[in-house]
């Protein structure tokens, strides 16, 4: 009986294993619109209030930096059904500022959190670069993703940003999509923290297998013992 609660508790062990501790930065839930037709340089900007983390603002800002005039050539930013869309003209680029603020000093690592996870759900159009700025430019990283990228477990550790210390005390914090070339697309699909990189769980059928191996491990012992 011991042994077989001892494998019990190994299967909820690796059910865990998938597990982390998340604090929620944005799931893209509350919609917002922002986009630039005009010939460039251009921008805009659009502010929804409770739109990220703790009943933060969030502010979207686009700058156009190539690109002529009309709907053909613009840039979009969408959020809708959970997710920030950026779409560009053919010929247009641009970056994308996301900003969250209005929110109390934040200890963004309690409960053990270590970095920034997000998802990027269809393919990216070319290549992206996403930065994040925390409190204002007291701290930054920057990564670069390939043409056709996607993916539910991108991290980005707070080890690896300028100053790793600022994240017991955050005030603001910034994302930034930009790319290489022009007529580039992306979308992000949630945004929190996490105290590792996602962990892959094992498929049922293979814990299945595993479970079957480690019965028959005990079985060999009894018959051997006996």
């Amino acid at each position: 009986m011991r042994k077989q609660l001892g494998i019990a508790a190994l299967m909820a062990g690796l059910f865990a294993a998938g597990s982390a501790q998340a604090l929620l930065i944005d799931n893209f839930s509350t919609d917002q619109s922002v986009a630039v037709t005009g010939a460039a340089p251009a921008s805009s900007s659009g502010n929804v209030a409770g739109g990220g983390m703790i009943s933060a603002d969030r502010d979207i800002t686009i700058n156009k930096t190539t690109g002529g005039t009309g709907g053909a050539n613009g840039t979009y930013v969408d959020v809708q059904g959970g997710l920030l869309g950026v779409a560009n003209g053919p010929v247009t680029d641009s970056n994308v500022h996301v900003l969250w603020d209005g929110f109390a000093v934040t200890d963004l690592t309690a409960g053990g959190a270590t970095g920034f996870y997000l998802a990027l759900p269809t393919a990216i159009d070319n290549t992206l670069k996403i930065d994040f700025f925390i409190n204002g430019m007291t701290s930054s990283i920057s990564k670069t993703f390939l043409n056709g990228a996607s993916g539910p477990d991108f991290f980005f550790s707070f080890s690896d940003f300028s100053a790793p210390g600022v994240f017991t005390s955050v005030t603001s914090i910034e994302m930034v999509l930009y790319s290489t070339g022009p007529a580039w697309d992306a979308q992000v699909d949630l945004l929190e923290t996490r105290d590792r990189p996602p962990t892959k769980v094992p498929e049922p059928g293979t814990l299945g297998l595993l479970g079957l191996g480690l019965l028959g491990g005990v079985a060999m012992r009894r018959r051997k013992s006996a």
